[in-house]
Formats: C-alpha cells, structure tokens, sequence
C-alpha cells in the first residue's frame, strides 16, 4: 500500500504542475516569473510531504512494510533521494565552475579597453565588478557568489560597436542588478530535481525567457537604442552558428538547448520596439494564490490517496 501511496504522489504532483503550467501559459508576460517558481516548486512540495509522512511508517506497527511493498517503497525512495542529491550536486558543480571561471577572467583595465572604463564610469559600475574572458567566442553573462561580476569576452569589444557593446553591457548589468543569476541556480536546482517531469521543463525555459526580455527591455529604457541591441544579437548569433564552440554557445545565457524561438522573439520585440511590461503585481498575486491552493490541496489530495494507509498512525505498541 504504501507502494501506492508513493505513486499517487508522483501522479499528484505531475497533474498539479501541468495545471500550474497551464496557468503559466495564459498568465501575462511581465508576470510569469513568479508563476514558473510555483510549477517548479510544487512538485517538491508534494513529493517532500509524501515522503515525510512515509518515511516514519517504516517504525510503525498500524502500517508495516512487508514483502514486495518493503522492496518497492524503498526503491521508489531511493530514486527520489537519488534523483534530488543527483541535483544539488549538479547545482553545486555549477556554482564552483562560475567561481572558478570568474577567477580565470582578469580585471577590466582601462587602458586597454578606454571605451569599457568609460562604461563603467556612466553607469556607475566599479571595473572591479567587470571582468574580461580572452576568447574568441561571443560570450557576455552575469554572476558569481561571493563577488557577483560581468563576465564578457573579448571577442565582444573587438567586434561590436560602441553602441551595441552598451546595450550588451548594460542587458547584462541589469541580470546583475535583479540577481537573475541566482533565481535561474535555484529554478535549474528544482528543474534537475524534478527532471521527469515535462511542466519543469517548461516552466524553466518560461522562467529563462522572462529574464532575458525584462533585461532587454531595461537596457532599452536606459540606452533608448533597440536596434543596438538587436544588432548585437544578430551579430553574436551568426558568429555562434558560423563558427560553432561548444564552449562558447554552453555559456551564452539562452543560445543553446532550443533558444532559437526566444531569439527570434527578442529580436522581433526590439526591431518593433514592443514595450515589456515590468514584474506585475498580478503575477505574485497569482502565485502566492497558487502557493496557498498547494497548501489546502497537497494534504487532501495525498488523504485521497491514502485510504489504505492512515495520514496520522495511532496504534500503541503492545
């Protein structure tokens, strides 16, 4: 039975993130951030619950593991504790690997690079917080945790005019400025821990998107030049598909696993100079509203579930 309960779960959580993702689907750009946190947290949330409810039946005598159902609960478990572990430590390497790469990037220095310090200066950015990569791969991201930075390459100041290194520049200051690097560590920790389900998948890849068309539509409003940034991206895709380097596309923030649709809807966003709604109050309205559904209906769905295996064990030891 408890087999059973253990699946129920699994079913439980997959049908309430396909419903959290069709929500995602109608909710509003400008608003989904929010929204995707929520199908890719609720999955865990059941799952943990189930697991904490199961885990201590193991000690109980009112609902003993016995025979095939011992063997299958505890492999179900291992699966799932196999699966999350399997996630934070994919998540962990992640981490030290931008550390690890941001100490091989050496300081932005003004007298090799005028135009960058100069940069800087106007937007208020210490060159200690920008860091230059010699390769002769576009790449341009923001990150780190101990000493958050922008990271760009330098094949970007030798090939992009002043303007579209501004608004490249000023795309990636905004990343820094809202702390999209770490929302998008957390979203890919879900996402990994939760990876057979397909509603993770997708809620990463909405998440992903929103950031890059908000920080888009930042740079836009301060540098007022959409063609500039448009150019720089026309100009960093052809050279990623000219002259492939997986080093190169595995860095650039959303040039690989699919991106080709999200570019072609920055692009067309900025060449039409299509206003993006900033984070909307509705957006955490409607996930704080579907955080407090999970709440109210995780237990009574598992209850529903759990006929032949009681929510709370009252049997007394003999």
């Amino acid at each position: 039975m408890h087999t059973f309960f253990l699946l129920a779960a699994l079913l439980v959580a997959g049908l309430l993130a396909a419903l959290g993702s069709f929500v995602l689907r109608l909710t509003p750009l400008g608003g989904r951030r929010h929204v995707a946190f929520t199908v890719l947290i609720s999955p865990v949330i059941v799952l943990g619950v189930a697991t904490a409810h199961v885990i201590p039946l193991f000690w109980m005598q009112c609902s003993p593991l016995v025979g095939w159902d011992r063997w299958a609960t505890i492999g179900i478990l291992s699966v799932l504790g196999i699966v999350g572990l399997g996630a934070l430590a994919l998540n962990m390497s992640r981490l030290i690997l931008v550390e690890r790469l941001l100490a091989a990037c050496r300081p932005a220095l003004g007298h090799h690079y005028p135009g960058l310090a100069d940069l800087c200066a106007r937007r208020a950015v210490s060159t200690a917080s920008v860091r230059l990569l010699a390769s002769d791969a576009p790449m341009a991201f923001a990150g780190g945790l101990r000493r958050p930075a922008i990271v760009l390459s330098t094949w970007l100041l030798e090939q992009l005019d002043r303007s579209e290194l501004e608004a490249v520049f000023t795309h990636e200051l905004a990343h820094l400025s809202r702390r999209d690097y770490l929302s998008r560590w957390l979203a890919r920790l879900l996402r990994d821990a939760t990876v057979y389900l397909p509603s993770a998948w997708y809620a990463l890849q909405v998440l992903e998107a929103e950031e890059e068309l908000q920080a888009d539509a930042w740079a836009v409003r301060i540098t007022r030049r959409p063609l500039a940034m448009a150019s720089a991206l026309g100009k960093v895709w052809r050279a990623a598909v000219e002259t492939p380097r997986s080093f190169g596309l595995a860095a650039l923030p959303n040039y690989n696993n699919g991106s080709q649709a999200l570019l072609e809807q920055r692009l067309e966003r900025l060449l039409n100079n299509a206003e993006t709604p900033r984070g909307s109050l509705a957006g955490r309205l409607l996930a704080g509203a579907g955080i407090l559904s999970l709440g109210g209906l995780t237990p009574r769905l598992l209850l529903i579930s759990a006929i032949a295996l009681p929510l709370v064990c009252t049997a007394r030891p003999h």
